[in-house]
This record gives structure tokens, sequence and C-alpha cells, in this order.
């Protein structure tokens, strides 16, 4: 019976595909392109029309879009060799690389299509729930159903990224997603007001010191290096008198970056040099903005003072953002937002491991940093690990809505193994 279905689904978006090729040939061939994707929306699985529309946006000079067809197009026949070709007519460096993608390890967020929606199935919102049969359960980036579709917008309305040259492979699609919903602009919006306001935010660093008046000299001389390592501008480091487990960039004029004073005792010289790495991401291609106005809309409870006081005075500036919102399009963009900070903290990872360049050390801190207080003297990638030991390793990632993946040890033991993954590669050797 599924197999008719999908039969009839073909039938129906091989029509839709014949008119849409007499559009195209006739006055109106903007209308024949809108009707190849009305033919994808019928079946999303048929490679005649991203054929057509690859072909079209490379005649037209848009290569991202072509890229974006082709790449769908491998996820469905990944041994087709007309599609290889294809790609590397449009984009040598891409194919190359998603050739050697395809005998990486086994990361969910690597293994499957760059616009794969599915895993936002996964993340239950605490005040929402969810009925049995929504839930995917398995691995939490399988292929995408067709009902997460509307999840994403059309190619032609994302902005340009320029993504910095170590990011995760799909930090900038899902981050591209999140910043063209509405709600997230006035949330935006309302954080840059914030931002800029030296009343709205000077006093959340009132208690904290300069790294030598903290006694924390070696802070203030590997800060300069993790940001060097980075192309970055030194930030303003400061250190905060409680336990804060993941370092915190303040975007301010003066880019700031906080770390816990804890963490003087838990980490060592290569230690620190990752931890800046990873907060020094934040303050590059304005991560940090976008981080916490995904923090406000997800309304997480956040693990320190600094990190709590921020969204509490900020939410000053973004007062009923969701209040005309439906509230299914709400659950959307904080899933959204979700699914692109996962994929964010992996992006910070990578760049904690170049300003390091020790990777034993990275996965050390990364176990340090999702430790519960007074724990991270002690903590070891190997401990992280075995703690989940139960939990199959494409089941680490799926941490609900309500789990800061900054600090959340499950997610944590998940980075450590796609962090020690992305050491081993010629795209880590190349950068470092």
């Amino acid at each position: 019976m599924a197999q008719e279905q999908e039969s009839q689904q073909r039938k129906a978006a091989r029509i839709k595909m014949k008119d849409a090729l007499r559009l195209f040939e006739g006055r109106h061939p903007e209308h024949g392109v809108d009707g190849m994707k009305e033919a994808l929306e019928l079946d999303p699985e048929f490679v005649e029309p991203r054929q057509w529309l690859a072909k079209y946006y490379e005649a037209t000079g848009q290569e991202r879009l072509a890229i974006s067809q082709y790449e769908e197009m491998l996820r469905i026949e990944p041994e087709n060799p007309e599609l290889w070709e294809g790609l590397r007519r449009v984009n040598p460096a891409v194919a190359e690389k998603l050739e050697r993608l395809r005998h990486a390890a086994p990361d969910p967020f690597l293994a499957q299509a760059a616009t794969d929606t599915s895993d936002l199935d996964d993340f239950e919102e605490d005040d929402e729930p969810v009925e049995e049969e929504e839930i995917s359960g398995g691995t939490p980036f399988h292929a995408a159903a067709t009902r997460d579709d509307d999840l994403f917008l059309d190619d032609e309305d994302e902005e340009t990224y320029e993504p910095l040259a170590w990011e995760h492979e799909q930090d900038a699609q899902f981050r591209a997603q999140v910043e063209q919903n509405p709600g997230f602009r006035d949330v935006m919006d309302g954080c840059d007001l914030f931002w800029g306001d030296p009343q709205g935010w000077s006093h959340l660093v009132g208690e904290c010191r300069a790294p030598e008046d903290a006694g924390w000299d070696m802070l203030q001389e590997l800060g300069p290096a993790a940001a060097a390592d980075l192309h970055a501008k030194i930030p303003t480091l400061l250190v905060a008198p409680g336990h804060t487990k993941t370092p915190v960039p303040l975007p301010l004029k003066n880019p700031t970056l906080v770390l816990g004073e804890p963490l003087k005792y838990a980490l060592g010289s290569m230690e620190i040099l990752f931890a800046v790495g990873v907060g020094v991401h934040g303050l590059l291609n304005e991560n940090a903005r976008t981080v916490w106005a995904c923090q406000m809309i997800a309304e997480r409870v956040l693990d320190s003072d600094v990190r709590r006081r921020v969204l509490h005075n900020a939410g000053e500036f973004t007062m009923g953002w969701d209040q005309s919102m439906p509230r299914d399009e709400v659950s959307r963009i904080r899933k959204l937002c979700h699914a692109w900070e996962m994929r964010s903290v992996l992006s910070a990872d990578r760049a904690g491991l170049l300003a390091s360049g020790h990777l034993d050390s990275s996965l050390r801190t990364i176990a340090a940093l999702v430790a519960d207080e007074g724990d991270a003297m002690t903590a070891s990638a190997e401990s992280l690990l075995e703690q989940f030991k139960d939990v199959p390793p494409n089941e680490l990632a799926s941490i609900p809505l309500s789990h800061d993946p900054w600090t959340d040890a499950q997610y944590g033991a998940y980075r450590v193994q796609m962090l020690r993954w992305w050491g081993s590669t010629d795209e880590f050797k190349k950068l470092k």
C-alpha cells in the first residue's frame, strides 16, 4: 500500500514537472521554477526536478542553490556518478568534501543532508506535551520527514552568510533559518538595544575582576594567544567569583569574555587555551548575539549568576515578542533555535581545539566545562563517556529543548566524541 501511495505521489509530481516545463518555455519562466518546487513538494525524493533546478541555478549563477540541490540528490542517490559529476562541475571543493564525509565517523549531524530538520521532532518543550507518535526516537538526526518541510524557508530567502573556516557543516544553514524568523528578529532587535545600553548591562560584570586581580595570571597570558590563533581581536578577560561552567562571551562594544573563578583550579595551560577559544568563537560573526537571542527564546534555566542576569535584564527589552504569534510558530522557532545552538556548540569546540592545539587537553576541558560545581578538577573525558556508556552514540545528541547544550553533561559526551573525530580529519590538519 505504501508503495502504491508513493507511485501516486511520483505520478502527480511528474505531471507537475511537465506543467512546469511548459511554463518555463512560455512567457513567464519564473512560474516554471515555482512549478518545479511544487513538484518536489509532492514528492521530495523525485530527483529529476532537482536536477532541472540544479542546472537552472548553475546557469543563472546561483551556485549555492545549485550545490544545495546536488547535496540533496546525493543524499537520495549517493552512488549516482552523474550527480557527482554535476557537483564537481559546480564546485569541486564541495564535491571533494562530501566524498570525504561519506566515510566519516557516525555523526548524525554529518551523515544527513545539510538541511535535515527531522531532529526538531525530538525536542520536547516542558510546557507542551508531545504525543507519542510525534517522537521519532532513535537517531536524532535521521532523514528529513515530509511533515517537516515547512520548518525551513525557501532557499532564495536565505541571507548570504560567510562561515568561519572551522564551523560545523550545518551551522550556517540552521542559523540562516533562525535569523529569518520574524519572532527571532524581534528578540534580536531587543537584545541589540540591551547590548547598546551601558546602564542595561554594566552592572552584570560589577562583581567580576581582571585576571591579575583574581590571581589568575595564566589566563591573562594565554588569552591573547588563543585569540591570535583564531585571528580574533583580543577580548577583555574577566573572572566571575561564582561557578560558571561555560565561558560567557558578552558582545559589548569592547568584546568581553567571562570565566568562572573555580576554573582557575581546574584547568591547565592547554585547557585554558581551549576554554578561551570556545569563548572567542562566540565573539566572532555575531555568534554570541545570536546565542543570547536563542537563549531568550528557549527560556532555559542557565547555570550561573552571570548568564541568568543577562537573560533577566535583556528580557526587559524583548518582552512580548511572542504575544502576536501563533503557538505552533513559537514552538517552531524555539526548536529551530535549539537545533542551531547544538551545532554552534560543536563549532565553538573546534575553535577551542584550534586555539589549544592539543586534542586530549581539549577533550578533558569539555568534561570540566559540563561538570557540576566542585567536580571540574577531577573531570575527564573518559569518565564522562563512561557515565553515558549505555546511551547509543547517535542518541547522545538527543537532548530536550529545556537542556542547555553548552552545559548539558550528556551532550558533553557527544561533544567529546565529535571533537575527537574532527581532530583526526584532514580539515583540522589543514587549519591547525
